[in-house]
């Protein structure tokens, strides 16, 4: 069962990174918004991974798109982080009541609270990248307009890939 898991995530993995890499670092709207899809692994990950696995997972999640993309550590080092606070942040919008194995979606967490984690982690993840990609800070206004811009399209991405994936779920 644990080679299935594995094999799904490195599916998982190396498909995200296909899409971020060939297509979506591509698109540069306004020269501001790029949505940066590919933490959509990180935010799925579920709520009885170990807090290790989850970093290691999104460190080579990260330092494969930054090979491919020519970003020196830029989204190894925005993933890790965002690794590092996903149980935390997940656990605040997961009711209380709830002992199971949570997979952060609409089914599990409910609309409204999935949509807030959702829009807090990419938040999160967009503003580190944003800085980190932006040394030596100058121009404030366009760091803030990336960020907001990204984010925005970012959860935009990952809300219709939630609602495709329910819907297909809800099919069968």
């Amino acid at each position: 069962m644990e080679t299935v898991s594995f094999m799904r995530r490195l599916g998982t993995l190396l498909l995200l990174a296909f899409i971020q890499v060939m297509f979506l670092n591509r698109i540069a709207l306004f020269g501001y918004v790029t949505p940066l899809f590919y933490i959509w692994m990180i935010v799925r990950f579920d709520s009885s991974m170990k807090r290790s696995v989850i970093l290691l997972w999104a460190f080579f999640l990260g330092l494969i798109i930054d090979l491919f993309s020519g970003t020196p550590g830029l989204n190894a080092a925005s993933a890790t982080l965002l690794a590092m606070f996903q149980p935390g942040l997940m656990k605040l919008f997961v009711p209380l009541d709830r002992h199971e194995q949570i997979v952060p979606g609409f089914v599990s967490m409910g609309p409204r609270p999935f949509i807030g984690y959702l829009l807090i982690m990419t938040a999160l993840h967009h503003t580190v990248y944003f800085i980190l990609r932006s040394i030596p800070l100058g121009d404030w206004p366009e760091l803030v307009l990336k960020v907001v811009f990204s984010t925005i399209l970012t959860l935009i991405f990952m809300l219709v890939t939630e609602h495709v994936s329910v819907s297909t779920v809800s099919k069968h």
